[in-house]
């Protein structure tokens, strides 16, 4: 398909950074439209496309696909709005950017008035829309619709030097769910690390700029190794007298950070089974994180026999 010309719908980092990645992709982006006339310059600026406020421009006839970045509750009303106008026609393909929507559900109302629909999901977290914009660059889109949105979805992914990641719509869900637990999740599990380390006596601004590297060598080994090679630790190596000292420390804390290390143990648990570990050791470390709230230091005294056997597996 030839590359769409593409009008973007939208103010913030997504549509921000959607439409200067697609314009330095070199795809015609005709321009960007907000109600909010001052983040609508702001966005424009910053992707160097044209920007427009107040009442959509006619500009949106000459489009090929209108490209809807808003909040995934408002992607229906916006739509509605577009096609009321009459800007928006048989002519054009809607593309929306949420991953937990299919194409359908959200253009539902409009379907019929358009030539096609489908979602084009980034599956990169965009917190800021200028340093995303060149970011974009090889990301992996999910993408869902019909066959006329598809393609038009698959020439903006390829613009970008994207991966398209072509799903059903009862898929979308599951999808971004699994972009959810791998990228905000993971801040989750960084700041109760840090709130940890703070116990310890360590800043929490400190501890989190220590973290963040740790984290960083884990994902690259999971990159180069994958699951389950990549996982080091304790579990791991069978170490059980580790993790009743490790239950200790998260226990006394309070909150919420002994209920994740134990549910994430047993999942690392798992893991090292499939990756060789000891499985009397690991019997003995998943009884330990089983337990809602027993586990100490002295008790792990007679099941650490299996710290030896895999006492070469990587630290920490």
């Amino acid at each position: 398909m030839i590359t769409p010309s593409t009008f973007v719908i939208g103010a913030g980092p997504v549509a921000t950074a959607l439409a200067g990645a697609l314009r330095l992709g070199g795809v015609p982006v005709l321009g960007l439209w907000a109600r909010r006339p001052e983040q609508a310059r702001a966005a424009g600026a910053t992707a160097g496309v044209a920007a427009y406020s107040a009442a959509p421009p006619d500009l949106l006839l000459e489009a090929d696909v209108v490209l809807v970045a808003v909040r995934d509750d408002a992607i229906s009303d916006v739509a509605r709005m577009l096609v009321g106008t009459g800007l928006v026609t048989r002519k054009h393909v809607l593309i929306h950017c949420s991953g937990a929507i299919s194409a359908e559900d959200a253009f539902a109302s409009v379907r019929d008035a358009v030539g096609g629909v489908a979602a084009m999901h980034p599956l990169r977290a965009i917190a800021d829309g200028r340093e995303a914009m060149r970011a974009l660059r090889g990301t992996v889109f999910g993408i869902e619709g019909d066959p006329v949105g598809i393609a038009a979805a698959r020439a903006l992914v390829a613009a970008l030097g994207g991966t398209p990641l072509e799903l059903a719509g009862a898929q979308m869900a599951s999808y971004h769910a699994a972009a959810a637990i791998a990228s905000n999740f993971l801040v989750a599990l960084l700041d109760v690390a840090a709130e940890v380390m703070a116990a310890a006596g360590v800043d929490r601004t400190a501890a989190l700029a220590a973290l963040i590297p740790l984290a960083r060598g884990t994902l690259d080994n999971l990159a180069a190794r994958g699951v389950p090679d990549a996982l080091t630790g304790p579990i791991r190596r069978g170490d059980r007298t580790t993790v009743a000292r490790h239950l200790e420390a998260v226990g006394a804390l309070g909150g919420d950070a002994a209920a994740l290390y134990r549910a994430l143990g047993l999942r690392c648990a798992a893991i090292a089974r499939r990756a060789g570990a000891p499985a009397a050791a690991l019997a003995a470390i998943e009884a330990l994180l089983g337990r809602g709230a027993g586990g100490d230091a002295a008790s792990a005294a007679g099941g650490a026999g299996g710290d030896a056997a895999a006492d070469g597996a990587a630290r920490p």
